[in-house]
């Protein structure tokens, strides 16, 4: 057994992908499977609810993702 998360039911991700797949024609650069593997973390309620997103809600998703990135980057440096 792993301890990898999973989805709480099975149809979540299949209709989680088909949601988000749109939004990556849109934006080429989006990562389809981070934000999957984002929702995996998240409780049953809210996995439940991810196939729903609105356009705001991905974005939203994105940008926290990517100031996290970017603080843990400056958190990494020396000079400050």
């Amino acid at each position: 057994m792993s301890n990898e998360p999973e989805f709480c039911e099975p149809w979540v991700e299949g209709k989680l992908r088909e949601r988000l797949a749109p939004y990556k024609k849109r934006y080429p650069l989006f990562d389809l499977e981070r934000v999957v593997d984002t929702v995996k973390n998240w409780d049953a309620k809210s996995q439940r609810w991810a196939p729903y997103m609105t356009d705001k809600d991905i974005q939203k998703l994105n940008r926290s993702h990517h100031k996290s990135v970017s603080l843990s980057r400056l958190a990494s440096l020396d000079n400050w």
